[in-house]
């Protein structure tokens, strides 16, 4: 038992039936876990539903909880896990990723500055980060998962290691074969 976890006193009130602890759970965790989950994903309103859907698991399998690792641990794992089952559904793979901005007819445009990037070099870069966005996609769940939290999130290999259950090195070697595969994935594009 992880006698630094500063969750169970939360998970032995939400094991006894104290509804609230849930709430106090939730406000610890839930920003970490979306941002996580969004990362993951890429689209807002299904990393709301994802990050509503761990929190619910939580309580409906709170009791097959056992505290021999972080409740962090347990909660990004079920988190992982519902975002591998939605990125390989066929409902995510088949919706197409656009934005589209809607103006009433006879809106005038609005004329800004010309600061900045040219629209060219905006292209540019949007296309350069769908091409690496497509590269963090492919990569398997736990290479994925460890890049995320270390290279986006900005967690340390500590950090990482405890929500995932796993070792500082085994982190800082999934981060490395991430990074590597995405080497060589760009070099290609």
């Amino acid at each position: 038992m992880d006698r630094d976890d500063d969750d169970l006193p939360f998970v032995r009130a939400l094991r006894n039936g104290d509804d609230s602890a849930l709430d106090n759970l939730m406000s610890r965790h839930k920003a970490s876990l979306f941002r996580f989950i969004f990362r993951y994903v890429r689209n807002e309103e299904d990393a709301v539903e994802l990050t509503q859907e761990s929190f619910i698991r939580v309580y409906f399998n709170i009791r097959s909880f056992t505290p021999k690792a972080r409740f962090t641990t347990w909660l990004y794992t079920i988190a992982k896990n519902l975002c591998r089952d939605h990125v390989g559904s066929r409902a995510y793979r088949n919706r197409g990723r656009t934005f589209s901005i809607h103006a009433e007819e006879g809106d005038k445009p609005v004329e800004l500055p010309a600061t900045g990037p040219t629209p060219d070099k905006i292209t540019q870069d949007n296309e350069y980060m769908r091409i690496v966005e497509n590269a963090i996609d492919r990569l398997p769940p736990d290479l994925k998962t460890a890049l995320i939290l270390t290279a986006l999130e900005g967690l340390s290999h500590i950090e990482t290691a405890n929500r995932l259950g796993t070792t500082p090195k085994t982190v800082e070697t999934r981060v490395y074969r991430a990074r590597k595969y995405l080497e060589k994935i760009l070099r290609i594009c």
